[in-house]
């Protein structure tokens, strides 16, 4: 990982200029995620910065406890939260200066010190819990609902191997054709939808090209236009 560091200014008093990164669970034992805690947390020196965590290798008990005892899904929903709560502590584990939150509050201070911050999603079985009563709760539907929500100026997806938009980058991707594939869940298109900003998928290998681009302002990887939802299957959690 590049050793420079992005050039600090004070951080703006909210989430406006946010750029919200969702880490998927694929990540968890790939020693390169390092580096993309380390990206976030230099870019959380100049604007607000959020990772949002996949249930990572913990949503697997979570699937096995379900599997065997035929749980309710309102009760796999809060198993869910949960499992995304502890890949949250992981990555803070592994990048201490990156900051915890539950919600925008702690967002914005951390952000006001210069620090990214790794959400907690559990937070939302108490304050939105209309939100996930009917939700599966998968992490890239979570994301674009908080860049929704805090306004956010853009949103990157990374994803392990080859993104499957590439060949039409300079389109920009069928996010409906990526839902009925199995790469994005159900719900992403509709939050999509209502997210003004900016929505990248990027192959994890690539974090030096992100921040390269990140430092110049720019995008890069595949842009995700907000489409029509139809005909999708189940989402992967």
């Amino acid at each position: 990982m590049d050793s420079r560091l992005i050039p600090t200014k004070e951080a703006p008093p909210t989430l406006e200029d946010a750029c919200v990164i969702q880490v998927g669970g694929t990540l968890a034992d790939w020693v390169g995620t390092a580096d993309w805690i380390a990206l976030a947390a230099r870019l959380g020196a100049v604007r607000p910065t959020i990772i949002v965590p996949t249930g990572g290798p913990f949503v697997d008990t979570v699937r096995e406890a379900e599997d065997m005892w035929r749980l309710h899904p309102a009760v796999v929903r809060r198993m869910t939260l949960l499992a995304m709560d502890s890949f949250a502590l992981l990555l803070h584990g592994i990048h201490p200066e990156i900051g915890i939150a539950a919600g925008p509050a702690e967002m914005k201070a951390n952000a006001a010190t210069g620090r990214a911050s790794v959400w907690l999603p559990s937070s939302l079985a108490q304050t939105r819990r209309e939100l996930i009563e009917d939700w599966d709760a998968a992490s890239d539907s979570l994301a674009a609902w908080l860049a929704v929500e805090i306004r956010a100026e853009r949103l990157i997806l990374v994803k392990a191997g080859a993104c499957p938009c590439h060949s039409v980058e300079a389109l920009g991707a069928d996010t409906a054709a990526m839902v009925r594939d199995g790469v994005l869940s159900p719900g992403f298109p509709v939050w999509r939808r209502r997210f003004g900003g900016a929505v990248w998928c990027v192959e994890r290998e690539r974090v030096e090209d992100v921040a390269a681009a990140l430092e110049q302002g720019g995008g890069f990887g595949c842009p995700l236009a907000a489409t029509p939802l139809m005909g999708v299957a189940a989402p992967e959690r």
